[in-house]
């Protein structure tokens, strides 16, 4: 298991993020864009080769929802918040594998699911001066995508709160 903290940098224009494993070392680079409508994020690895590319979908109908794409711009999923009084869920469709978002509103405490196993939690952390979140993955290799996953939910509340 590898426990990550995705911190926004409290000054930046674009939006940029960086991603420690527990002993502070730099696992991913997030950066954003300068002016985005979709509030565009890509994540790199820490050789500077892109992993994941996260974007808000335009124009929302009745409930906010982002976009996943691989490196190649190819889209892996949407990911768009289900309409539940207390409870913040997630669907993610389109993805190779079933994967489930399920958690508390007022814990601020994602579990996520592949295929029914259970191979992740996520949660912010309340008392930050900026948005830090923790991400523990059961699976290294699911590391990347729990990342984009979690940088996509954060981009959802983030539209939730402006609307």
């Amino acid at each position: 298991m590898i426990t990550l903290v995705i911190k926004n940098k409290m000054f930046s224009i674009r939006g940029n993020s960086t991603v420690k494993d527990e002993n502070e070392v730099d696992r991913y680079v997030v950066k954003g864009s300068v002016v985005s409508l979709r509030k565009k994020k890509r994540i790199y690895d820490m050789e500077g080769n892109l992993l994941y590319t996260v974007k808000n979908k335009l124009i929302k109908w009745f409930m906010n929802s982002c976009y996943i794409y691989d490196s190649e711009g190819n889209k892996v999923a949407r990911i768009k918040q289900k309409f539940k009084l207390f409870k913040k869920e997630f669907t993610l469709k389109g993805y190779a594998d079933e994967i489930e978002i399920k958690g508390d509103f007022v814990q601020h405490c994602l579990d996520i699911y592949k295929n029914g196993e259970k191979i992740g939690e996520a949660g912010k952390k309340f008392f930050a001066l900026v948005d830090s979140f923790r991400l523990d993955c059961y699976k290294d290799e699911d590391a990347p995508l729990l990342v984009a996953l979690v940088i996509a939910i954060d981009n959802i509340n983030d539209k939730n709160l402006s609307d």
